[in-house]
């Protein structure tokens, strides 16, 4: 899209207000509001930011060794094809960043950067990425003020009871999920209660790597502003109670032949109906998966929803159309064929998260590997290995893993293992409500 489109569109919709944004290692996005000059005044040299926000973590905590590094600027660079109206925000549009240094090279903490390289790994095998992504998140009747404001416990869920699929309990949410669903009428491909007492999922409809992971940071912004403007809180935590279903962001992914758009993974004279590069895609991904876990469920409270017959992907085993496999192959035609990962929860980092496996794949593609026999049957009950059960598990299955640093780069691996460490100590030495429970009294 080129500055006299979107000056266009400005006119012609009466935006007042550009925000720039751009995802942190969290995929939280951080950025500004611009008057509509000051943004066509920045389209060329970009916005300045502090550096601090690549090396830090939600709570914007300074982690040792940042003042080292003099904290300099770091550039959110704009691309223009990102470009879109902002509906949930009166008067307003949103374009997306890429960080740069001051030099003006690609930040190697640039979690969108870091997917922009796997994109183009694939276009050098000769490969056309597809994914897509389904999310998870609670509205909770509670207004985000209060929760603002310090209440975090005794929280109660929109239903006592689980109508997953149910059409007359949607009907209760679509004040704010209709809203949800005008803002992104081309991206949002169904929506539905899934299986959580006001829990719902969105299906988001299949586009490249970089493009999807940009509708993923977009919807989450989205659906919490208009929930919190109708009195309520949408959450992607993805384990908000020990007694409700976890929230999930299984991913699909597909690949195309660059120059004829046909599938490479479908395969009909198979017995499967996959083909060799299909499963050296999966073997890809397997080879990684545990120290490749970090980046699908990056904080503490993401592995407390790793948890066996819970359709969480905590298994290290591939099967058709089985969502008891950590890794989910479909089949069913040539334009469906694909690879749903389904170990990631609603709060991974969508740009890391793709990035990780597509790089995996692409890597078992080159590697030529091969991954074991196709799993049947409940894989949560058989001898199958299952994910690091905790952050900090994870975190050192991640050190010790060669393969990652080479689909995602030693620089934005060490980061990512920075924030771990520190949020791993902040648990670490904070007494909880449930500790105080069990001891308070009887101790």
């Amino acid at each position: 899209m080129d500055i006299e489109t979107i000056n266009k569109l400005i006119a012609e919709n009466g935006v007042r207000t550009v925000i720039v944004a751009g995802t942190d290692p969290a995929g939280v996005l951080r950025g500004k509001r611009l008057t509509v000059p000051y943004f066509q005044h920045a389209v060329e040299g970009g916005v300045n930011f502090s550096s601090y926000l690549l090396g830090t973590t939600t709570m914007d905590e300074v982690l040792p060794g940042l003042f080292d590094t003099g904290i300099p600027d770091v550039r959110g660079k704009i691309d223009l094809d990102s470009f879109r109206l902002a509906p949930w925000e009166e008067n307003t549009a949103i374009v997306l960043m890429d960080w740069h240094t001051e030099e003006d090279e690609p930040h190697p903490l640039c979690p969108r950067s870091a997917l922009k390289r796997q994109v183009s790994r694939a276009a050098a095998m000769g490969y056309k990425e597809m994914v897509s992504l389904e999310l998870e998140f609670y509205l909770l009747p509670t207004p985000i003020q209060e929760i603002r404001q310090g209440r975090w416990s005794n929280l109660e869920p929109a239903s006592k009871d689980i109508h997953c699929y149910s059409v007359f309990e949607g009907h209760f949410f679509e004040p704010i999920i209709g809203k949800l669903r005008d803002c992104f009428p081309n991206e949002i491909e169904a929506c539905l209660p899934e299986w959580g007492q006001g829990q719902f999922e969105v299906n988001l409809y299949r586009s490249d790597a970089v493009a999807m992971a940009d509708m993923a940071v977009l919807l989450k912004l989205a659906a919490k502003q208009i929930a919190a403007r109708a009195g309520a809180t949408a959450t992607f935590m993805a384990k908000l109670r020990e007694d409700l279903s976890g929230c999930s962001g299984h991913i699909h992914f597909s690949l195309r032949d660059k120059e004829t758009g046909a599938s490479v993974f479908y395969d009909p004279a198979r017995p499967l109906r996959l083909s060799d590069t299909f499963e050296q895609f999966v073997a890809g991904n397997m080879d990684v998966f545990h120290e490749a876990a970090l980046f699908y469920a990056p904080n503490v409270n993401s592995f407390k929803r790793m948890q066996a017959n819970s359709f969480a992907g905590t298994t290290r085993c591939w099967g058709v159309d089985n969502r008891t496999a950590g890794f989910r192959a479909i089949n069913e035609s040539a334009g469906k064929a694909r690879l749903e990962i389904r170990i990631g929860g609603a709060d991974l980092n969508p740009y890391l998260a793709i990035a990780t496996g597509l790089g995996a794949g692409l890597r078992g593609i080159r590697e030529k590997l091969t991954p074991p026999p196709v799993a049947t049957g409940n894989n949560y009950e058989q001898q199958v290995e299952t994910i690091p059960p905790s952050l900090a598990l994870a975190v050192a299955a991640t050190e010790a893993g060669p393969a990652i640093r080479d689909i995602l780069s030693p620089e934005l691996v060490e980061n990512a293992l920075r924030i771990a460490r520190f949020e791993l100590g902040v648990f670490q030495g904070t007494v909880t409500d449930l500790e105080r429970r069990r001891y308070l009294e009887t101790v």
